[in-house]
């Protein structure tokens, strides 16, 4: 039985005391009414005590979070639903359900009393928070007496779980890259690294049918081939996410109390996880075969079945205590002979650029995309509304850098939103060429994971 608690209010304890007051009274002088009206004050705290109990302990409740997977800054509604499973009718109810420990507090309702076997649901909604995992309840329920007199506390222990996925937004279809099918004609492009008999293989993953490892295309690469006989490669993705606590920066907006702030204005690392997100999701929705490298991934790709999966996993991704990038790179530069590469990258040092170098070696035949965040501009953020003018001499250089090794590069300013900055990564793709959009509005919505 969850944690219960039962006292005397105020009221039944001065009854209690003017009860046996006259009940000892009443007995020393004999006076026969005196006595009675004695037992009368003890029996009616006693009897409310007893009623109270026995409804107390059959009482259930249940809570749901709507929706169970909300998106950064949309709010989220807890419904619980109290349910009186005895025949007696309860006093009435004040309810305490504890907040997420972000927040201080609990959510405080007063419930009239409830018929036998009677149902009632109350509802709160959460502030607008952070992406994160959270934690609603548990709960506590307070009872009285239609007299007030006893006060019974009860603490339940479950508790409901809730996500808050990172800001997606939606992107733009446009015409694919000459190059590569980033696009979204996810089965009309195939590509061969290595030949036409590669052109059906992909790297082995846990799992795979030992009978489809491609012996001859192993060898070649280094590396465990399987084949993929029943869907050919179509050009797989892996979307490289740096996270380094050096490589990002949270901007004065963050402390900004007059109102709601976009966490990616707020912060460089908020603005990579938005767009990992959105770009991801966008891949998936079109078919592609997505993974995923962050430090909160390692030591391998994360393979991405859906944008629920990959919501989720974001939602928790935080800062890496790491400055060096050689890990995630070395990935990366594994998952390059068999997939094209999309990163969302920091502030990067000479050490960090020449990593990145290596993981895309200049001519190879899949190509490497870089979304390069120039965070000098979350550090004196545009107005609302505006994206950042001018590109930082560090961001500049680790452009050029990594253009000479081969990779596509399009720099981010604060303010700059996803949909913008995808488009001018497959322009980038194109040589320069202007994506020629598609017939369907571009308008950046959120997206439902």
């Amino acid at each position: 039985m969850p944690g219960l608690r039962a006292g005397f209010t105020t009221r039944a304890s001065c009854l209690i005391a003017a009860g046996g007051t006259a009940l000892l009274c009443g007995l020393l002088l004999g006076e026969v009414d005196l006595v009675r009206a004695g037992v009368l004050a003890l029996a009616v705290p006693l009897a409310a005590a007893f009623v109270v109990f026995r409804s107390r302990v059959r009482i259930a409740n249940r809570r749901s979070a709507d929706p169970a997977r909300a998106s950064a800054g949309e709010a989220v509604a807890i419904h619980l639903a109290v349910t009186n499973r005895s025949m007696l009718r309860t006093g009435s109810l004040m309810l305490e359900d504890q907040l997420p420990q972000q927040l201080t507090g609990r959510a405080r309702f007063v419930v009239p009393g409830l018929a036998g076997r009677e149902t009632r649901t109350v509802s709160y909604r959460m502030p607008s928070l952070p992406r994160g995992r959270y934690r609603a309840g548990p709960l506590r329920i307070r009872l009285a007496d239609p007299f007030r007199m006893i006060d019974i506390t009860r603490s339940f222990t479950a508790t409901t779980e809730f996500v808050v996925t990172p800001i997606v937004d939606s992107l733009p279809s446009v015409e694919p890259p000459r190059s590569y099918d980033i696009g979204d004609n996810a089965g009309s492009h195939s590509i061969g690294t290595h030949g036409a008999d590669d052109a059906s293989t992909r790297e082995y993953r846990t799992g795979d049918d030992l009978r489809k490892i491609h012996w001859r295309s192993s060898a070649r690469t280094g590396a465990l081939m399987v084949r993929q006989e029943e869907r050919p490669w179509q050009g797989q993705i892996t979307l490289l996410l740096d996270t380094r606590t050096g490589a990002h920066v949270v901007g004065p907006t963050a402390k900004n109390d007059d109102g709601p702030t976009d966490p990616r204005r707020a912060s460089s690392l908020e603005w990579a996880i938005s767009a990992a997100a959105s770009i991801g999701t966008h891949l998936l929705i079109t078919g592609r075969d997505v993974g995923l490298i962050d430090d909160l991934a390692a030591p391998g790709r994360l393979y991405l079945g859906s944008p629920g999966r990959l919501g989720d996993h974001l939602a928790t991704v935080r800062s890496a205590q790491s400055n060096d990038l050689s890990s995630i790179a070395g990935l990366a530069r594994s998952a390059a002979r068999d997939s094209a590469l999309i990163a969302v990258l920091g502030l990067l040092d000479s050490t960090s650029l020449r990593v990145l170098a290596e993981a895309h070696p200049r001519g190879a035949a899949i190509p490497a995309f870089a979304l390069l965040l120039d965070t000098q501009t979350w550090l004196s953020p545009p107005p609302s509304g505006v994206a950042a003018a001018g590109i930082s001499t560090d961001c500049d250089i680790a452009a050029r850098v990594l253009r000479a090794a081969g990779w596509s590069v399009v720099v981010v300013g604060c303010g700059q939103t996803t949909p913008a900055a995808w488009q001018n990564l497959l322009r980038a793709g194109n040589g320069g060429a202007a994506p020629r959009a598609a017939e369907q509005p571009q308008r950046p919505v959120g997206v439902r994971w």
